[in-house]
């Protein structure tokens, strides 16, 4: 109970943060509380990471329309509302989230001295000092090895790299003695990254990428959200200065009628559970729309090995101008996807113009393996190859005699994990669980390719012909 406790008097304090810097908040139809009001587990002695998981709860009924906040967008947290911060920031050559990540870690989660008395030192109550630690960001290497071959593993293996460089660029930018005046660590750096990550909207203009305070108090629910902000931009390519109105207020207003007691719900739009897992922390057990598995030319290697691919890589060259678009994926990072659709009818474009080297052996068998099937028959033969490389990045050989069991491996590993899990506002799962949610929806997609395959050729032939 004392950490319910604990919990409200930083929402009140908040509270009272808003009133004072005039943000509008309709306290007769919302009230803020803690859906999960224990302490997180790794919490230090001093508690400072120590947070309710904040929901937004209708008091009454709420009609459709209905304005429930009004933030003033010179609130928002950003370099151009960080003072001296922002200035220094700016003066660096900091921009976009490099710029939002220092003035967080500086203005927010610098200790003390730069937090109390600050202009956003209320808003800091609500935060997560030190990082929003759900975030598999923050997972151990055990904790991590549940993402082996998913595609949010090398998302984790950059972002890595990407902390120590960010960090090292804003020091050199800024200069020492500043950054050890705030507290500017690269753990403080991570820590501000992590809450931009989770919370960050696109405001515009000369705010930009921004934490808007209670924009951040709402929970994402996909697909049935019941409020909306008004005023930021839809996408982050018009986050840039030039786009938006620099004055006003940013509005959340109810978009379907609310119940009394229910829970206000927003959505961060039409995501993946890799990208809500990587960003936010959690996964959705009904969101299986937007699955998606990427195939890249090192599948190929993987299959054909490098002399082979070489090979093809220079016939290639040496072809027609109508190969010259598949030359992109062996020079690029471009890659093709497997989505609930199947895998992209370009994808068994560039595997027929492989075949049609003539160079395409593979080393488990002789140089005819193709010989004497259909054009159909063909691709399929090589698909499978690499959809099969691909499942097989998860860690273990596939039997492929049995695909349906080795799905069902999977499977098993994440219902066995589900009755352990706490339910979540919008029907999500977290850590594990929700690791082994988007390794089985991977493997799912992965599955009915291989399933479906010779079907979905035959239609993306059929297509081919008709047009």
């Amino acid at each position: 109970m004392a950490r319910a406790g604990a919990a409200d008097e930083k929402i009140s304090r908040f509270l009272a943060w808003c009133a004072e810097r005039e943000i509008v908040v309709a306290r007769d139809a919302v009230a803020i509380d803690g859906l999960r009001p224990e302490a997180d587990a790794d919490d230090g002695a001093d508690g400072a990471s120590s947070r309710a998981h904040l929901r937004v709860r209708a008091s009454r009924d709420i009609a459709l329309g209905e304005i429930l906040f009004e933030i003033p967008k010179t609130t928002v947290v950003c370099a151009s509302n960080a003072g001296a911060i922002g200035a220094a920031v700016r003066a660096g050559g900091l921009g976009g989230g490099l710029a939002l990540n220092v003035t967080i870690a500086m203005a927010l989660l610098g200790g003390p001295s730069s937090v109390a008395g600050s202009f956003w030192d209320g808003y800091a109550e609500i935060l997560p000092r030190r990082g929003e630690r759900s975030l598999p960001m923050y997972w151990d290497e055990d904790e991590r090895r549940t993402l082996t071959g998913t595609e949010l593993e090398e998302c984790l293996e950059e972002d890595d790299d990407a902390f120590e460089e960010d960090y090292a660029t804003a020091v050199e930018a800024l200069g020492k003695e500043m950054c050890d005046a705030h507290g500017f660590t690269l753990e403080t750096y991570k820590a501000a990254a992590s809450i931009a990550a989770s919370r960050a909207f696109c405001v515009g203009g000369r705010y930009g990428e921004c934490l808007v305070p209670c924009a951040d108090l709402f929970n994402h629910r996909t697909g049935t959200n019941s409020v909306a902000v008004f005023g930021i931009e839809d996408s982050d390519d018009d986050c840039d200065e030039g786009h938006n109105d620099d004055t006003g207020a940013l509005i959340i207003k109810t978009v379907v009628d609310v119940k009394a007691g229910e829970e206000l719900f927003n959505t961060f739009g039409s995501k993946s559970n890799t990208n809500l897992l990587h960003r936010y922390g959690f996964a959705e057990t009904h969101n299986k729309e937007t699955a998606c598995v990427t195939l890249d030319s090192s599948l190929f290697v993987d299959v054909f090995g490098e002399e082979v691919m070489s090979d093809v890589y220079e016939r290639l060259q040496e072809t027609s101008a109508d190969d010259a678009p598949f030359l992109e994926f062996f020079e690029s990072d471009k890659y093709y996807e497997i989505t609930i659709d199947g895998c992209e009818h370009e994808f068994y474009e560039l595997v027929e113009a492989l075949i049609q080297t003539g160079k395409l052996k593979h080393p488990e068998h002789d140089g005819a393996w193709l010989v004497g099937l259909d054009e159909n028959k063909a691709v399929q033969a090589v698909v499978e190859e690499i959809i099969y490389a691909r499942w097989e990045r998860y860690g273990k050989p596939i039997d492929r005699r049995e695909p349906e069991r080795e799905r069902e491996l999977t499977t098993s590993a994440f219902e066995g994990m589900r009755h352990l899990a706490k339910p979540l506002a919008g029907g999500g799962v977290v850590g594990q669980e929700a690791a082994q949610l988007v390794k089985m929806q991977e493997v799912d997609l992965i599955y009915d390719a291989i399933r479906f395959a010779a079907q979905r050729i035959a239609d993306w032939c059929e297509t081919r012909t008709s047009s």
